[in-house]
């Protein structure tokens, strides 16, 4: 499942004038451009941290997000999430929450000045419209009820954390992270021959292992449950090894997934493992699905699979370093031998250069030779002469 992100930032406006000129701000053709670009997507998370808006705007956003056909949309609101940015957080299936999240919840505001009484009469109207449209979204959506949560909006309420999942406009609170799914330790090798496998082939299998284990995971999705309505499922019934009957609260989805809610007599799960009869085991933890771990599939031929290839791969690593461990035992030992020849010729041209030097050396310190040279020098300038 490709999942495309998009941040709806500070306040919702028309453009930047609006806004100050000041960033972070949100408009629609902002939203509609970041999703734009992440194409092709089949699930979509807003990440919300507004103080709210244009009302127009903002009801521009929840009809964007909830008109893509095919689409899940998880909305999560972080920091705050007041006014109008209210609507927006309502356009996911999946809604989710921080423990520390602020919503603002009040009826729409505005002015006008130098009216007419028509004027400020068609105004308060449309103002009126608003109001109404807003109510109708937080009742269609959240569920409450219209009378009581008019007078909430009346009194400018801030709904804070688990208030927000209380009043429905969260699915979930979402806990401070934990660690949500461990890869199971393989038992160690016990035979003669892995201990004859080099250090480095260990650690380069070790990280092969690691990157198979995420690829099974992500090859063998959860096997799909199906909804007993026609309609996009909300609630996802299954059945525990033990005949227990959990609810899982998917949203638009038709499997059940890592975040969704689970529900049992109508109360949040206990935390603990479940074994489904589809052969998935779910961890819950704070009354959510917190890890999946996938249907085990027959362990003997796994095992025998696995073994085979992993024998393989280590027997073409082995001769590979050996390989390379030979031909730098032959560099080394040319190397060696260039740097003898080299010093050898140098040590035989040096004693044949000093010979001949002692030689002229000899030559010129010899009286007696020096005399005859001298003699024969006159006589040839005699003959010269004549």
């Amino acid at each position: 499942m490709a999942e495309a992100k998009v941040y709806i930032s500070g306040p919702i406006v028309a453009d930047s004038s609006e806004a100050g000129n000041t960033y972070p701000y949100a408009t629609l053709e902002d939203v509609m451009m970041q999703l734009e670009y992440q194409k092709p997507f089949d699930a979509v998370r807003a990440i919300i941290n507004s103080p709210g808006g244009r009302v127009d705007k903002g009801m521009a956003m929840h009809d964007y997000l909830r008109s893509m056909a095919g689409v899940t949309v998880t909305t999560e609101a972080i920091g705050q999430c007041s006014s109008i940015a209210t609507a927006v957080f309502l356009a996911g299936s999946v809604r989710i929450a921080h423990p520390h999240t602020e919503s603002l919840v009040h009826l729409p505001t505005g002015g006008i000045n130098g009216a007419t009484a028509e004027q400020a009469q068609a105004w308060a109207d449309e103002m009126a419209r608003c109001e109404a449209d807003l109510l109708a979204l937080y009742v269609e959506r959240a569920g409450v009820d219209e009378a009581a949560f008019r007078e909430i909006m009346s009194a400018q309420t801030t709904l804070v954390g688990q208030e927000l999942m209380d009043y429905g406009f969260a699915t979930q609170i979402l806990q401070p992270a934990t660690a949500l799914a461990i890869v199971p330790a393989t038992n160690a090798s016990t035979s003669a021959d892995a201990d004859q496998t080099p250090g480095w082939a260990q650690q380069l299998m070790s990280k092969f292992n690691q990157a198979l284990a995420v690829m099974t995971a992500a090859v063998r999705k959860p096997a799909t449950a199906q909804a007993t309505e026609t309609e996009a499922a909300t609630a996802l019934d299954v059945t525990t090894d033990s005949g227990a009957t959990l609810s899982i609260d998917t949203g638009d989805r038709d499997a059940y997934a890592v975040g969704d809610a689970v529900t049992s007599d109508g109360a949040a799960a206990a935390d603990a493992d479940y074994v489904l009869t589809d052969g998935n085991t779910i961890t819950v933890a704070s009354g959510a699905i917190s890890a999946i771990t996938p249907a085990t599939t027959d362990s003997a031929t796994a095992s025998a699979d696995s073994d085979a290839a992993m024998t393989q791969v280590i027997e073409a690593i082995t001769a590979l370093g050996t390989r390379v461990s030979g031909m730098e035992t032959r560099i080394s030992n040319a190397t060696a031998l260039a740097t003898r020849a080299a010093a050898g010729i140098g040590s035989k041209a040096a004693p044949a250069r000093a010979a001949a030097a002692n030689d002229e050396d000899k030559d010129a310190a010899d009286p007696i030779k020096a005399a005859g040279d001298a003699r024969r020098a006159r006589r040839e300038a005699r003959f010269k002469k004549a």
